[in-house]
């Protein structure tokens, strides 16, 4: 389980991870963590570095805060925080004081937020105080606590209150029937988890790990405890935030040396350090995932990161966490040039299903199902199995291959996406009588949503509207980028929808409906090209806004990076977000720049390169009862499975 330290690697002081029934709780082991190693970096944003003593005193802060407001243990406590150092002080609070965390992120729409607080049946919220008005029209009638004054109250003495076997979180993942479904876990599981990820891939005090998942997933669960319960460093990435380029330029000096992310956002980064001649020396693991991890994507490894940095692919789900592991060099060649998911972790077995329920053994296809005492409670069948719903084949050599699923589930930037919640969504809206969402690969390569649809009489449903609409109530990754007009759904033979037969949504989803040509400006002409480049739209006009032709977070990360290295050095990730328009976005480049213009002049480049420096300055050490949220405004944040699984 263990691998050997390659070459070159950096010793960071990994020891083995104690079983979950020697570990306590994650309070308990973060408690005497955080004793060994007081002065060591525990969190570190753009703009916060506390160290695992300060950390600790917020956490204490929180706690004693909590149980003064009468919550009591056992009790569920909804956070709303962005992407950022708070949200982590509060969710330590929360399970110091016994309770457990329900994580609202601050991207969702407020329908879902709100259907959240209620069906988790959280006593209270936590929020920071500019969040306090959005909390609550959330909160229903509980109570709304600002994090602020939590980290201000007197920790006296707190007692750790949390026990083995007490609810840790519940996190909420997309649903069949249409609305999100909650998955809980207790801290003894989380422990079990928490020992896979930091024994495979050898997390100690000498790292410095990102956080790149938004803290409602599984996957950010794995890397905030793997941090902060081994004296390494975490560091919350908001891409939002910072943008590609603003990321690799933190990442290369803060030398970060645990890296995980879905895999478009890393192959944006190899792209941005290829271009930009940035290197990440410290960088030592890699674990990636959100879609198929092909040679291709090895092959960028090997070329952009030194010989000692390996390569990790998980495949897991909420319910079961990390199920199968796999590290490797760099060097090494799948034999059928895709990943393979790796072994069974400790404490867990996987075997494939036939339809009939029986194992299949040797060679051959079945469905993965996983087998462990630490599967989320409520997940697992009496015999402790839980039934992912993936397929995989079994090659001679063991080796397990993704190959799809028995159901219609799929992953879009590595989050697991119901389809027949985004059809529920779409049959919702008037215009729509009937709905399919089918899972695509576009131009770019990613997998994206198609909507096909047939309209109610009379109607003709624009795409820019249906996705405006949608947006209102599914979360960004779940909103589809290409939707298909039919006068009538394909039937097969019994009358079933027959999905082979829908319309190639690349060359038959429905026109943006471009405003018309754009000015012919250099300018404009640089912003127009980028898009193409990202979004493969050739015909958007001047006030065409990026989202509605099927602009995403990460790609709107894309144009920024390109933009920072041609036409705009100081442009920042938020100014994307004001000027979502070709013509605005180059106004807003204009004005910024100055008389002499964004492409001319030693001048303004140089004070763009000055902006950009004090965007992703280095932060400063805070005080434990001074505290400020450099996040949440606007609420918003981004938001993993492995090569070709099923992490989320």
């Amino acid at each position: 389980m263990t691998p050997a330290i390659p070459s070159g690697a950096p010793d960071t002081g990994h020891r083995p991870f104690p079983p979950a029934e020697r570990a306590g709780t994650l309070v308990h082991r973060f408690l005497d963590t955080a004793a060994a190693h007081p002065g060591r970096d525990a969190v570190v944003t753009p703009a916060t570095r506390w160290t695992y003593r300060e950390t600790e005193e917020l956490s204490a802060r929180v706690a004693a805060g909590l149980v003064a407001a009468g919550l009591r243990p056992g009790q569920r406590v909804a956070l709303l925080f962005s992407h950022g150092a708070e949200m982590i002080a509060a969710l330590l609070g929360v399970l110091r004081a016994g309770l457990s965390y329900v994580p609202l992120d601050a991207a969702y729409p407020e329908p879902r937020l709100a259907f959240m607080a209620a069906d988790s049946g959280a006593a209270a919220l936590v929020t920071v105080r500019e969040a306090l008005p959005r909390a609550a029209a959330l909160a229903g009638d509980r109570p709304v606590l600002a994090y602020e004054d939590l980290a201000r109250h007197d920790s006296g003495e707190p007692e750790a209150r949390a026990t083995p076997d007490g609810e840790a979180y519940v996190l909420y993942t997309s649903g069949s029937t249409g609305r999100p479904k909650p998955v809980t876990q207790v801290h003894r599981n989380v422990l079990h988890h928490t020992r896979v990820w930091t024994d495979g891939l050898r997390i100690g005090p000498g790292d410095r790990l990102t956080l790149q998942s938004a803290y409602s997933w599984d996957s950010a669960v794995q890397d905030t405890f793997a941090a902060l319960l081994n004296g390494a460093a975490l560091y919350p990435v908001d891409l939002k935030s910072l943008g590609v380029s603003g990321l690799l330029e933190w990442m290369a000096r803060e030398r970060l040396t645990v890296y995980h992310s879905t895999l478009p956002v890393f192959r944006a980064l190899v792209r941005a350090m290829e271009s930009r001649g940035t290197a990440l020396p410290a960088m030592r693991m890699l674990a990636l995932g959100g879609d198929t991890l092909h040679l291709a994507d090895l092959e960028a490894c090997r070329r952009a990161f030194g010989p000692h940095c390996r390569v990790a692919g998980a495949y897991g789900s909420t319910e079961c966490s990390c199920a199968l592991l796999r590290v490797a060099d760099p060097d090494y060649r799948p034999p059928t040039g895709v990943f393979p998911l790796g072994l069974p972790v400790t404490g867990t077995t996987v075997r494939l299903q036939d339809p009939e329920g029986r194992t299949v053994e040797g060679p051959g296809e079945g469905e993965i199902v996983v087998v462990s005492p630490y599967l989320a409670p409520g997940a697992a069948a009496p015999d402790l199995s839980y039934r992912t719903g993936d397929l995989a084949r079994r090659l001679p050599d063991g080796t397990l291959l993704l190959i799809g699923r028995v159901d219609f589930q799929v992953k879009i930037s590595g989050i697991r996406v119901e389809t027949g919640e985004v059809e529920s969504a779409l049959k919702d809206l008037p215009q729509v009588r009937e709905a399919v969402v089918m899972p695509y690969t576009d131009r770019l390569g990613e997998r994206q949503l198609a909507a096909h649809l047939v309209a109610e009489p009379g109607t003709r449903p624009g795409a820019a509207a249906l996705r405006a609409a949608l947006r209102g109530t599914l979360p960004d990754h779940a909103v589809p980028t290409a939707y298909v007009l039919l006068d009538a759904l394909p039937l097969t033979a019994n009358h079933k929808i027959d999905r082979r037969a829908l319309p190639d949504p690349l060359t038959a989803a429905q026109p943006a409906g471009g405003s018309g040509p754009y000015p012919g400006g250099s300018l404009e002409r640089a912003v127009a090209d980028a898009w193409y480049d990202v979004i493969g739209v050739a015909d958007a006009g001047p006030d065409d806004n990026f989202f509605d032709l099927g602009g995403t977070s990460l790609r709107m990360a894309a144009v920024h990076e390109r933009l920072t290295r041609t036409v705009a050095p100081g442009l920042r990730m938020t100014d994307l977000y004001r000027a979502p328009t070709v013509r605005s976005l180059a106004r807003l480049i204009r004005r910024a720049a100055g008389p002499s213009g964004p492409d001319t002049g030693d001048a303004a480049a140089g004070t763009a390169r000055g902006a950009r420096r004090r965007t992703v300055r280095r932060p400063r050490r805070t005080e434990t009862t001074a505290h400020h949220s450099p996040t949440l405004p606007p609420p918003g944040g981004d938001r993993t499975v492995a090569p070709g699984g099923n992490r989320d």
